[in-house]
């Protein structure tokens, strides 16, 4: 059970995935909300920086994860 989905591949050299949208960040900050985290809509700035979370997380990966698995 150590196979990883994430990170993934970006397809576009140029860094696009219309897959990774406003509405994509938006309806996860709605998820934290339902599960009882403070929204996400109110400030531009938290807005952004679960924007770059999810971007790390999807694209990018983490290296210390990585020494903690090896």
């Amino acid at each position: 059970m150590d196979e990883r989905s994430y990170p993934i591949e970006l397809a576009d050299p140029d860094g696009d995935d219309p897959r990774f949208t406003f509405g994509l960040v938006h309806e996860v900050g709605e998820v934290l909300a339902k599960h009882g985290f403070p929204g996400v809509g109110e400030s531009w700035r938290d807005h952004l920086e679960l924007q770059q979370a999810l971007y790390r997380f999807i694209y990018v990966g983490d290296p210390r994860t990585e020494r903690l698995a090896s």
